[in-house]
């Protein structure tokens, strides 16, 4: 079937031309660090993400945009997109939300999730590690330092929190993210493992393509493989169907009792 007009414009609007960026993200962070090294070079990509996964993306930036306009009405807001350094790690990211609670500074990431994995959260009232370790980041930096366009806010002892938010019905769950200097460590040890990479002009490790979702109680593709457009650089064009083979071997004998060994 032809594609449809207003298709065509909508799909060609999530096209993004690569550029060599001058840091790591916030969002690199428990993610693929290869993909993080060539999304830094500039390389072109070697594989387009279906317009569907690039949607997800879009609702995200809908969703957050819906909940600060919601803050901003109630005349709460401190700062959004307000952008946080870490120069001696060549690292920085964006915080979504900080809105001021009863005279204090409180920062939020925003984050869409499907029904399926919002109810799973609210049960385990658990936040993904990559998102945690986003949260992370921004409360390390602005505890420390403070913000130099907001010289008047005390950010010392800001707190952080993962709002997750239902893309089908805008149900929202606010997980608390404790700050400690323990928690901070593994960002420091992963953008060093990106900055030595970086100096020696050497690829950083990749994680396996498929992982055990303990959402699902399943095997399944690895999420940061899936929405990465380097993949075939990694493990070559058929790389998701040599997963999808494993994934349903695997699947098929945790459903006959059958104990798989780790990747």
């Amino acid at each position: 079937m032809a594609e449809n007009f207003l298709d065509k414009i909508i799909n060609e609007s999530f096209i993004r031309e690569p550029y060599a960026k001058k840091s790591w993200w916030a969002t690199d962070l428990n993610s693929c660090l290869r993909g993080a090294f060539y999304r830094r070079k500039g390389l072109p990509p070697t594989s387009v993400i279906p317009p569907d996964r690039m949607g997800i993306m879009e609702v995200g930036k809908i969703v957050e945009g819906w909940i600060v306009d919601k803050v901003k009405q109630a005349g709460k807001l401190v700062s959004e997109q307000l952008r946080i350094e870490a120069p001696e790690y060549e690292a920085s990211g964006k915080v979504d939300l900080i809105l001021d609670e009863g005279g204090r500074p409180v920062l939020y990431e925003i984050k869409s999730t499907n029904s399926f994995s919002f109810k799973y959260k609210v049960k385990s009232r658990e936040a993904q590690p990559q998102h945690k370790l986003q949260t992370l980041f921004y409360l390390w930096r602005l505890r420390k330092y403070g913000h130099p366009d907001l010289p008047h806010v005390d950010f010392s002892n800001i707190e952080g929190r993962l709002i997750y938010v239902s893309r089908d019905d805008l149900n929202r769950l606010i997980i608390p993210v404790a700050y400690s200097e323990e928690a901070i460590k593994p960002i420091i040890e992963q953008l060093q493992i990106l900055n030595t990479s970086w100096k020696n002009d050497e690829l950083p490790p990749v994680p396996p393509p498929i992982v055990f979702d303990e959402e699902r109680g399943k095997w399944t593709i690895n999420w940061t493989c899936d929405f990465c457009a380097y993949h075939e650089l990694c493990a070559g064009r058929d790389w998701r169907a040599k997963a999808e083979i494993e994934v349903k071997e695997r699947n098929g004998a945790l459903e006959s009792g059958v104990k798989t060994i780790n990747i």
